[in-house]
């Protein structure tokens, strides 16, 4: 229990301070819990009917209960192959930080299905899947205007910060690439944005500290996502390349994935 609450006052304090204005009073941080599943080889069907007959309505519940915000399940769809690391993303996140500490509470099961144990469930989940890791994180900016529902196709990118360029990334996050990001969202072709920084698991051996999220409407906005006539409006004289060059020297981007939306409640 102390260590408990030795880990909520330091993210309580971390929160404070990267939230701190001296006009506004803090903004309550956003969490979010990000799993990677994979599914076991050729338990695809099976475990996509017990994603929609079972865990579903149980997210539903939570959703209902307050417990969680919203959970949405995505596919992998590139890269693909059966040597990729994980097939499932799922994503939940949370109306406050206290509720990450219980997010399945005992009556959750017995509402939804009274005639079933919890254990039995996570039992046949099991059989179909493996968790390969899990991060809490927390939202760090958004474009002004992010999707409820969710569109069908989601870029998300995973980066590590260059020891002591964070402060230099922001600047840039800030001066350029949140710009860009918002009049594409005004122009349609681009759904929405979040950035987040990862909480846990801390440490300097961990692969990545910052994951982001780009939402589209259609496969084909993913081609070409900053036009020539974008950045001359939003950026005009500015030297795009420097810009890339910069924001590379304070980041380095570990791996892009196309996700492909399988499910969603809010």
């Amino acid at each position: 229990m102390k260590r408990l609450l030795l880990i909520v006052c330091t993210i309580i304090i971390n929160v404070a301070v990267l939230a701190q204005s001296p006009t506004s009073a803090p903004a309550p941080t956003q969490y979010a819990l990000f799993e990677y599943f994979k599914l076991e080889s050729g338990k695809g069907a099976e475990y996509r009917k017990l994603e929609q007959e079972v865990w579903v309505p149980i997210h539903r519940e939570r959703v209902k209960m307050g417990v969680i915000k919203s959970w949405s399940a995505w596919s992998v769809a590139l890269p693909g192959g059966v040597s990729r690391e994980y097939d499932r993303v799922i994503i939940t996140t949370f109306n406050k930080f206290a509720d990450v500490q219980t997010p399945y509470p005992p009556e959750v099961f017995t509402k939804v299905f009274p005639n079933t144990t919890a254990a039995e469930i996570v039992t046949r989940t099991r059989a179909l899947s493996k968790l390969v890791r899990s991060e809490l994180v927390a939202l760090i900016d958004s474009t002004s205007l992010n999707p409820q529902p969710l569109p069908p196709f989601a870029e998300i990118n995973f980066h590590k910060l260059e020891p002591g360029k964070g402060p230099e990334y922001t600047e840039l996050i800030r001066k350029y690439w949140k710009p860009l990001h918002e009049e594409r969202v005004k122009r349609g072709t681009l759904k929405g944005w979040l950035r987040f920084g990862v909480r846990y698991p801390q440490g300097t051996e961990r692969e990545y500290g910052l994951v982001s999220l780009s939402y589209f409407e259609k496969f084909e906005q993913l081609e070409t996502q900053y036009p020539p006539d974008l950045l001359a409006k939003v950026l005009p004289g500015v030297n795009i390349a420097d810009v890339v060059a910069q924001t590379n020297a304070t980041r380095k981007t570990v791996r892009t994935q196309l996700l492909t939306l399988v499910d969603q409640v809010q």
